[in-house]
C-alpha cells in the first residue's frame, strides 16, 4: 500500500492539537481527517475507512475508552486504535487495552514516538 493510501483519523476535542498533528502527518505523506467529538469520530471512520484512529481518551461527549469499544466492535482488528491520554498510571493503561486499544501513548505526544506506529514513510 502506498503511503498516500494510508488514511488516519485523529480524534481530540482540542481543535488546535488536531490541526497541528494533522499537518505533521500530512507532511509525512499520510491522508488525515479529524474529529473533535466521539460522534463525529464514528462518522469519520465510517465514511473515511482509515487504517488507524488516534483517539484522545478525554472526549466531552463519550469517554474515549467507550469510543474504542464501539469502534473495535464495528471494525475488529482491521482498524488500528492508538490512544493518546493525559491520564497516568497502570489502571488507565489497562482500561484502554481492555477496551481494544492497540497502543497507548501519553501526553504530551512525541511525534517521533507516534511515527513508530505508522508504516514507513518512504
Amino acid at each position: 500500500m502506498a503511503k498516500e493510501d494510508i488514511r488516519v483519523v485523529l480524534v481530540d476535542d482540542d481543535l488546535d492539537a488536531c490541526e497541528a498533528l494533522s499537518e505533521l502527518l500530512k507532511d509525512d505523506g499520510y491522508s488525515v481527517r479529524f474529529a473533535t467529538t466521539a460522534e463525529d469520530a464514528i462518522t469519520a471512520v465510517d465514511e473515511y475507512q482509515p487504517v488507524c484512529a488516534l483517539l484522545d481518551l478525554g472526549l466531552p461527549d463519550l469517554d474515549g475508552v467507550e469510543l474504542s469499544k464501539r469502534l473495535r466492535a464495528r471494525y475488529g482488528a482491521d482498524l488500528v486504535l492508538i490512544a493518546v491520554t493525559g491520564r497516568s498510571g497502570a489502571k488507565a493503561h489497562d482500561e484502554a487495552m481492555e477496551a481494544g486499544i492497540d497502543h497507548v501513548l501519553s501526553k504530551p505526544l512525541s511525534v517521533e514516538r507516534l511515527r513508530r506506529f505508522f508504516p514507513p514513510r518512504g
